[in-house]
């Protein structure tokens, strides 16, 4: 490899390790201007920014509904719809281009195909296996995102966190509790209580969920690309005899 190159590739790791840096300090920057003045900063902030922040404090996948709900309390911003369907072509615009982030927002996908579950957002750092959704991922991410509210209505209320609208966030909480299956009373908050029933309830298959998507993830690391495996399988996965433990062909009677 002559010098130019060599020079080039170095620049190259220098700037995206500084980039990702910078990130880092963008998002503890953040974190501290939205306790003190979520309105007064958060507003005009980028909607990319502030996902990959919600997404470090919530440390699972997160819904776009849920993000929308969340974010109208907690820093008094409204997202349209179509906005999350621009920001998924914009990282992947980024992702194609050649100028390398540190860290992209991705989407989860599917146990058996590897397809975008775009509703759910994660990042790339994330091991892959925290990305995949199978049959009872869904209910667990659920869980874990209504607890992930629960927490940030009990930081609000007890004055570790700043919300732009503390008691909306709590009837936020309490709609996640119910839909959980909780018994809700209204203008009644114990946030504890809820907690300690939806970890319970995520528990009860989370052990079967992890093998599964442990399993799965070895797989399709195996069959797709690095593009794919942020942004999903552009064609479905083709099922070849013995690529699956237990795969029989339709062949057989």
């Amino acid at each position: 490899m002559d010098k130019p190159s060599t020079d080039l590739d170095r620049l190259r790791t220098e700037e995206a390790e500084l980039e990702r840096r910078l990130l880092e300090v963008r998002e503890q920057r953040a974190k501290l201007e939205r306790r003190s003045r979520p309105r007064a900063t958060d507003g005009g902030r980028p909607l990319r920014e502030i996902l990959l922040e919600l997404l470090a404090e919530a440390r699972v996948p997160l819904n776009s509904l849920l993000i929308a709900n969340v974010l109208r309390p907690l820093q008094d911003r409204t997202i349209p719809s179509t906005r999350f369907g621009t920001l998924s072509n914009d990282e992947v615009k980024s992702f194609d281009s050649s100028r390398a982030k540190p860290v992209y927002l991705c989407h989860c996908l599917t146990h058996d195909q590897g397809q975008a579950v775009k509703r759910f957002w994660a990042r790339s750092d994330w091991p892959l296996e925290a990305r995949i959704i199978g049959p009872m991922t869904g209910r667990i991410l659920f869980l874990e995102g209504a607890a992930w509210i629960i927490r940030l209505a009990c930081a609000a209320h007890d004055g570790r966190l700043t919300a732009a609208n503390p008691d909306t966030l709590n009837y936020v909480a309490a709609d996640q509790a119910r839909d959980a299956g909780l018994t809700v009373q209204r203008g009644v908050f114990p946030y504890e209580d809820w907690l300690k029933s939806i970890t319970d309830l995520a528990d009860r298959h989370r052990a079967e969920d992890d093998r599964m998507r442990a399993a799965a993830a070895e797989m399709l690391a195996d069959r797709l690309s690095d593009r794919e495996l942020l942004f999903g399988a552009r064609t479905p996965l083709t099922s070849l005899p013995g690529s699956k433990p237990g795969w029989v062909s339709v062949d057989e009677r």
